[in-house]
């Protein structure tokens, strides 16, 4: 509406002013050599707008025939750019998918259209890495470092070569070099840190933890526990030089910092023990056997007082027990621990969810050493032994990025170099639930045999035997001792016809 208002406006002036012209008396006279020229004012005005833009057409007439080379020149180069693009585009398709052929193809169409241009030095990088030319690959490489834009790509490429060389100083020196021109950059400051734990450098690794933290490269709960990972390397370190002091005290702080750290509980616990601070080590132990039970944990518990006699250990380890109670090596240690007092019916009842859901090979061997010393039936133990060489490994300290098992825990995988990827996991969950409607520990409602009170397990008489058939599970469905004939079983099993006497003189060969 404002707009309308102003274009009525501008036309009424400018009729107002061609109406005061018209009648404005007066006019325009030159001569042309011979001829005289006389017109009127708005004769005048009109010839004299004629004139002027007559002019104004030549000139811009004259910049355009001046211009014309150059924008020439500039749509050649716009074709050749545009040309050079799509070819480059098409290199970059190829090189993805693999075909390195056709990539170098499009690589050098690439640069003879554009020459030394950062995309076609990318394509260019490509394909020689597709055709395994680490030559043309590193001088391409060290081309990109000559452009602002392409400077941490062409150190990414060679950060990655020295890596696959195997040259770390190398490769520390490209990393630390772009880490310099942008600290936020992730790559460079995850390859320093994991470099620097690769060879030791434990405080040199801290202090780029500690960069990362700066620049929020990693969050506070990774940070943490990539410190406490690192605490604990270098804590082991501290112990194979001899040095129990640091040992100690990296030791406490990487559990402070990661309480299910196993390493570092073990470790912590075991120095505790030595300087006689046997409370705190005990409690190191269960604040990180809540979190992830672990059979040198157990190990540990058991050294903090290892004077004590089995009812003693075997009472402590029940109180271990409680505070992670489904788990499968917390089973297996409430059955070793019942193994060691003779109380068949509680190892059995402890080892059944393991056997129902997913039996391994330790939970099998207890199973052969329960057939052996609860019967003397060498025929079950040895079916046992063999489900043993058959079923699934037990938790490892397994890596997982590349799936290699290590027979200690390490900060860094040795097969891949991976940092914290090693954790203690088996092919299966380690989480084994009872079966719903199943107590934690006791498989079916069998009155539970008394604790001993002795050190040794109860004597084989005719009135323990008795006793302990009473209350004994029965064998598991996939207990081996079923598969075998009739004929391998009748030396096995007695018959309710036979006195005591006999049936210990069959235990007791």
């Amino acid at each position: 509406m404002i707009r309308l208002l102003l274009i009525l406006i501008a036309a009424a002036l400018v009729g107002t002013g061609i109406a005061q012209l018209v009648d404005v008396e007066g006019g325009l006279e030159f001569t042309m050599g011979t001829h005289e020229v006389s017109a009127n004012v708005p004769v005048a005005i009109f010839l004299l707008s004629v004139a002027a833009l007559l002019t104004l057409l030549g000139v811009r007439l004259i910049i355009a025939l001046i211009a014309t080379p150059r924008r020439v020149s500039a749509w050649v180069r716009g074709r050749r750019a545009r040309r050079g693009f799509q070819a480059l585009s098409r290199g970059l398709v190829a090189a993805a998918a693999g075909d390195a052929q056709e990539a170098r193809r499009f690589a050098r169409r690439g640069e003879q259209l554009l020459g030394d241009a950062p995309l076609g030095l990318l394509l260019t990088a490509q394909a020689a890495e597709l055709s395994g030319n680490e030559e043309k690959q590193s001088g391409t490489y060290r081309t990109m470092l000559a452009f602002p834009e392409t400077t941490l790509l062409g150190l990414k490429g060679l950060y990655d070569q020295a890596m696959r060389k195997g040259d770390e100083v190398e490769a520390l020196a490209h990393a630390a070099r772009a880490l310099e021109m942008r600290p936020r950059t992730a790559w460079a400051a995850k390859a320093q840190f994991e470099l620097h734990c690769s060879r030791h450098e434990w405080d040199e690794a801290q202090n780029i933890l500690k960069k990362q933290m700066r620049a929020r490269l990693v969050t506070i709960d990774a940070a943490r526990r990539r410190r406490a990972v690192v605490l604990t390397a270098a804590a082991l370190d501290a112990e194979k030089r001899g040095d129990s002091d640091a040992a100690l005290t990296r030791a406490l702080e990487a559990v402070t910092l990661a309480p299910g750290l196993v390493p570092a509980a073990v470790l912590a616990a075991r120095k505790l023990t030595q300087a006689g601070r046997t409370w705190k080590a005990q409690d190191t132990v269960e604040a990180t056997w809540a979190l992830a039970p672990h059979r040198d944990l157990a190990i540990a518990y058991a050294g903090v007082h290892p004077t004590d006699d089995p009812n003693t250990r075997a009472r402590r380890m029940e109180n271990l027990a409680k505070l992670n109670p489904d788990h499968v090596e917390t089973r297996l240690l409430v059955a070793e621990q019942a193994m060691a007092l003779g109380l068949w019916y509680e190892a059995r009842a402890a080892l059944e969810p393991i056997l129902q859901t997913y039996p391994t090979a330790r939970a099998c061997v207890l199973m052969a050493e329960i057939a052996q010393q609860e019967r003397r039936d060498l025929t079950a133990a040895q079916g046992w032994l063999t489900r043993a060489a058959r079923a699934p490994r037990d938790a490892q300290w397994r890596c997982a990025r590349c799936g290699f098992v290590a027979q200690d825990w390490t900060a860094i995988c040795n097969n891949c170099g991976a940092f914290d990827s090693l954790s203690w996991t088996s092919p299966h969950s380690q989480m084994v639930a009872a079966p719903a409607g199943m107590p934690a520990v006791q498989a079916n409602p069998a009155p539970a045999l008394p604790r001993p009170t002795v050190t040794t397990a109860p004597a084989h008489t005719p009135t323990a035997i008795r006793q302990m058939e009473n209350t004994i599970l029965p064998p598991p469905p996939d207990d081996p001792g079923a598969d075998l004939g009739d004929d391998d079983q009748s030396d096995s099993y007695e018959s309710d016809d036979d006195s005591p006497e006999e049936r210990l003189r069959r235990r007791n060969p």
